[in-house]
Formats: C-alpha cells, sequence, structure tokens
C-alpha cells in the first residue's frame, strides 16, 4: 500500500490530533502511519509533501481535512503540536530549526544532518531549546539489542561487534543518489554506526578511536564498503554494507557480539542466540523487531528529560557519521578520530 496508494479503507481520525507530518512517502505511509495508529490511534491533524500526489494520498488514508500551503504553515499551524519530518535527507536539518524555534516536539527521521554546517546549527539549536528533539534511529530500541544489554550489563572488557547488512539495490537516478543527500552512508549504513555506539556507551564511550574503510569499489565506495572502528578500550567494531541485488524480504542483518564469556548472535532482529559462560539462551521475535515502533513512539513515551541520554548519544554517533562520509567522498582509508577534537573543532 505503501509503494502503490492503492486505498481500499482509510481511517478515522481521533478527535485530539496533532501531528504534523513532512515528507509523505513510503516510510511516512506505511512504517510511521502504521506505528502511530497501532500505539495511539490516528493522531494524524496536519501533512505537507512537495510531491502533491504523495501528499493527497496520505491526506486520504489518514482523513487530514486541513490544507498546508508549505512546510512553514504547517509547522506554525496552532493544532500541530508533534512535528514529524520523514522528508527527504538533505532538508531534515532545515526543517528541524523551523520546528524546534516554534518550539513544537520534533522527530527527525535519520539522518538528522548531511553536512557539518548543518549539525552545528542543528546541535546549537537543540541545546537552546526547551523543547524535546527525538531521531530516527530505531536499532537500540529492539528488543534484540535490550535483551543483550541485560547480558552485558556485567561485563567490563573490551567488546568485538560485526554487523553484515546486505541493503537494496538503488538505480542510478535514484534520489539518495543526489550530491546533497549525504550518500549511502548518511542515508543507510548511519543506522549501524549509531548502533555501535549506543553498545559502546553501555560501559563509557571512549574518546579516541581509529577509523579503517576499504572499499569494494572507487565507484561504489558508499554502498559496498567495510567499516573498522577501534577505540581506545580495545574495542573492534566492524561494519560490512554490500548492495549488489535487492534483497527479496528487504534488508538484511547478521550481527555478531563477543565481551568476555558472552557471545551473541542476531539474525535479521527475527531470532537472537546466546552464549554466556555454560548457560545458553535463545530469542526469538515475530515479527520481526528491529526497533522502530518504540522509536517512532519516543515523543509519547519519553516525558520531561528521559530524552537527553539518546539524543546525546545520536549526536556523538552523527560526528563520526560524518567523520566516514567525509573520508568516502575523499577515498580516504584510514583516519584518527577524538570525540573531544571533533567537538572543539565544532566550536561547541
Amino acid at each position: 500500500m505503501g509503494r502503490s496508494r492503492f486505498r481500499c479503507f482509510s481511517i478515522r481520525q481521533l478527535r485530539d490530533a496533532n501531528i504534523g507530518v513532512i515528507g509523505t512517502g513510503q516510510y511516512a505511509y506505511a512504517t510511521l502511519g502504521y506505528w502511530i495508529n497501532k500505539f495511539f490511534g490516528n493522531k494524524f491533524i496536519a501533512c505537507y509533501d512537495i510531491d502533491k500526489f504523495n501528499e493527497k494520498t496520505f491526506k486520504n488514508f489518514y482523513q487530514i481535512k486541513s490544507m498546508h500551503l508549505s512546510a512553514d504553515d504547517l509547522i506554525h499551524s496552532e493544532k500541530v503540536k508533534y512535528v514529524y519530518i520523514t522528508s527527504n535527507h538533505a532538508t531534515h536539518t532545515d526543517y528541524a530549526l523551523i520546528a524546534i524555534a516554534a518550539q513544537k516536539i520534533t522527530y527527525i527521521e535519520k539522518p538528522i544532518s548531511v553536512n557539518e554546517i548543518e549539525f552545528i546549527k542543528l546541535v546549537k539549536a537543540v541545546r537552546l531549546s526547551k523543547s524535546a528533539v527525538y531521531a530516527g534511529y530505531n536499532r537500540p530500541f529492539s528488543k534484540v539489542i535490550k535483551a543483550l544489554r541485560s547480558h552485558s550489563i556485567n561485563a567490563t572488557g573490551p567488546f568485538t561487534l560485526n554487523c553484515f547488512v546486505i541493503g537494496h539495490h538503488l538505480d542510478a537516478n535514484h534520489w539518495y543518489r543526489n550530491p546533497e543527500e549525504g550518500t549511502r552512508v548518511c542515508g543507510n549504513i548511519g543506522h549501524w554506526v549509531d548502533l555501535s555506539l549506543h553498545i559502546s556507551a553501555w560501559h563509557g564511550l571512549p574518546d579516541k578511536w581509529l577509523i579503517t574503510l576499504s572499499y569494494g569499489s572507487i565507484k561504489s565506495r558508499d554502498e559496498n564498503l567495510s567499516i573498522c572502528l577501534t577505540s581506545e578500550k580495545g574495542d573492534l567494531i566492524s561494519i560490512v554494507f554490500s548492495a549488489k541485488g535487492d534483497p527479496f524480504e528487504g534488508v538484511s542483518e547478521a550481527i555478531s557480539y563477543h565481551q568476555e564469556d558472552l557471545i551473541c548472535k542476531i539474525d535479521n532482529f527475527r531470532s537472537m542466540s546466546i552464549w554466556q559462560g555454560s548457560n545458553y539462551k535463545k530469542y526469538s521475535y515475530f515479527p520481526k523487531d528491529a526497533g522502530s515502533g518504540l522509536a517512532l513512539a519516543q515523543p509519547f513515551l519519553n516525558k520531561g528529560d528521559g530524552w537527553t541520554k539518546r539524543w546525546a548519544e545520536v549526536e556523538n554517533s552523527t560526528l563520526m557519521l560524518l567523520s566516514i562520509r567525509d573520508m568516502v567522498l575523499k577515498e580516504e582509508k584510514i583516519r584518527s578520530f577524538s570525540f573531544s577534537e571533533a567537538w572543539k573543532n565544532l566550536g561547541i
């Protein structure tokens, strides 16, 4: 339905609807819409998209009656309390800055920024704002990762993490390939950089890292790529992103984790096997749980200052992600990275 927009029914809008959506493509229509309706009912009061077919079909399905001529008009509507930004990557920061200035509760789908100039503006705006801002990196919210953390909580030694990801094939004219969109490093690989640093932060995020990149080919270096992250604590993280054909069931992820006597294997967020010393446990999840639901529900579930720790993780993962993107654009293979130095260089 998200692709074809074939509509055989619509969803009744709630009286207290207060969500505005900017960008009504497949993700907003079928993923954001599904989870918000499942958890809270149809709370969509407004939507805007430069693609008027997408906007119209979203409005019809979610029974939105209001008309907004621009994203700015939607954001400043008195009826809109929550702004979900699910537009193309290059617009995320600009829309977020307007929403933050309007003191709206803001959800930014990944990536939150595609270059350092945007990132600096966004970080400063969030730190000066009284309204909460949330990000769309969902893996840390999955049941799998939460279960892994419960097993890892008492371990103190360095860990090894391997993420082998098979991504979608994208045509040469796909919008992800527009230079201003941040390459597939921002568009896709950011998920696993964020997950890796989220796991690393369980025991205190190390400051200094060595980043090593290996390219399958220079021509497609942002989508057939191996990333190795080595921390000063001895943590070893590898992310392999392969896009050589279109996976029938969507993005496929095989994740392995090792720390002291803890061994973990995660199969596509559908199952997880844990060995800890002589103990073995297997977890199964149906349907697949990559954390999308809880990630999208953040603005409603995280009250007060509960969002700040997670947002700080996203700031750090974005900082490293932009460094990796810069390496890919320059065809670099190795770089030393320090969070403290990177923040200092940004003047923050």
